[in-house]
């Protein structure tokens, strides 16, 4: 019998409101529950809750735990910002709760390469996260948007014998362009599916592209969103996983077999600060004046004023706060 993975995907908008995402998410994932094309594993995407922080465990991983004992799912929900202990009270992490379908949290990854300047507030995070499903006899990576342009963390994850890359995002329409090709590369490079989820509408100062992909370990694209909402249910075959690895992609090329093989030496492994590239360009940028700072010099972002960003914070955490108190989490 072989080895086949329904991933539940719920492409959706997220606002600045938590409550109002989080109830949209119970509501799609109901929906997408309702089907005889059954998902496993569901994930959601990036930012369903990030101006109003909270601690994990607490409250908010209660109520996810409760919708992947409800379901019987695999439940990756999609992003928090997570206030921690071994963090300034101003800073936080990005991220993503695991639960099992026992409702347990079974893991939390946290981002480990945040969109600076955009998230001057979060701090990375330090470990990769590849989790087990064992029902499947497989290994789940997981990653938040901009962490899929550093293919070290997709190596790595790899490594650790993750045969899906999950990505969640909250991607605005001037990157995708840019974007959309590093998911084929991240899946062949690394003979794995990529499943990219992605929101869309508006955020902040963006358009959010959608176009939520899944990509198979040959390099070829399973499923595209659109730039709408959308729910879908993508069967994976993981036995191809395991083909692509062992006989080369498409019986051809043999990644990962010559990984193992040539040992690349890695002399900046751990400490690529101190390379010789990093004598020769600037600082990045960790808020916006010192990202006007870096590109005037370049005849950009001489003209314009920004827009002051004011949010009723206080509101968000009352709704949210109430949100939860109704479903029985506080």
């Amino acid at each position: 019998m072989g080895r086949f993975l329904n991933v539940g995907i719920l492409q959706m908008p997220v606002t600045e409101d938590p409550s109002v995402n989080l109830a949209y998410f119970e509501k799609e994932l109901e929906r997408i529950m309702m089907g005889f094309h059954k998902p496993e594993l569901v994930v959601g995407v990036e930012c369903l809750q990030s101006l109003v922080p909270c601690s994990i465990p607490g409250p908010m991983t209660d109520y996810f735990a409760s919708l992947a004992r409800k379901y019987e799912i695999y439940l990756i929900p999609g992003t928090v910002y997570e206030k921690h202990e071994e963090l300034p009270d101003d800073k936080f992490y990005n991220a993503a709760p695991i639960f099992n379908p026992q409702g347990e949290l079974i893991d939390v990854y946290r981002k480990m390469a945040p969109w600076y300047p955009a998230e001057d507030k979060v701090m990375p995070g330090n470990r990769y996260v590849v989790f087990d499903i064992p029902e499947k006899d497989t290994k789940i990576g997981v990653q938040i948007c901009y962490d899929l342009n550093f293919p070290e963390i997709s190596r790595n994850e790899t490594l650790m014998g993750a045969e899906v890359l999950v990505k969640l995002t909250l991607d605005p329409q001037e990157l995708f362009e840019l974007n959309q090709h590093i998911h084929y590369a991240r899946a062949l490079e690394n003979q794995a599916y990529l499943v990219s989820t992605n929101c869309v509408g508006q955020f902040a100062s963006s358009t959010m592209y959608g176009h939520s992909q899944v990509i198979s370990p040959e390099g070829f694209l399973v499923w595209e969103g659109g730039d709408v909402a959308a729910i879908c249910v993508v069967t994976l075959d993981l036995d191809l996983v395991k083909r692509s690895r062992n006989c080369g992609t498409k019986f051809m090329d043999h990644y990962l077999q010559h990984v193992g093989e040539f040992n690349f030496p890695a002399p900046f492994a751990g400490a690529a600060a101190d390379a010789p590239l990093f004598e020769t360009i600037s600082s990045v940028a960790r808020d916006a004046e010192s990202y006007d700072k870096n590109v005037q010099p370049y005849g950009a972002n001489i003209l314009g004023r920004r827009t002051a960003i004011d949010h009723d914070l206080e509101a968000y955490e009352k709704d949210l706060d109430l949100f939860l108190q109704e479903r029985g989490f506080e």
